[in-house]
């Protein structure tokens, strides 16, 4: 049976290699073993929003991630498939850049 997938809009107010710093973060709190399983992809990355792309299994943990990397990750929203995000994500930055982040 093919894996799952979720997709997450972050707003993201870092620098340099995004992907590799998520990944030190979750190697660390969930060890190396459990990071060779995800399968973690930038699908998009603009103006400082993010789509990420996980398995579903690896999803809680990976939110548990983002959540502890002292507020450089902001996540807005999530979907099963990229085609639902994507009719939503515009409506979702103009709100989140307008200060209505919920």
């Amino acid at each position: 049976m093919k894996p799952k997938k979720r997709y997450i809009l972050i707003y993201h107010a870092g620098s340099g290699d995004l992907l590799d710093s998520v990944k030190q973060r979750y190697s660390e709190k969930f060890g190396a073993a459990d990071l060779e399983t995800t399968s973690f992809k930038i699908i998009s990355d603009v103006g400082g929003f993010l789509i990420l792309r996980c398995d579903l299994d690896n999803l809680k943990h990976l939110l548990e991630t983002l959540a502890s990397m002292d507020g450089k990750f902001v996540t807005l929203n999530m979907s099963g498939t990229l085609k639902a995000l994507r009719s939503r994500e515009e409506a979702i930055k103009k709100r989140f850049i307008a200060g209505n982040r919920y």
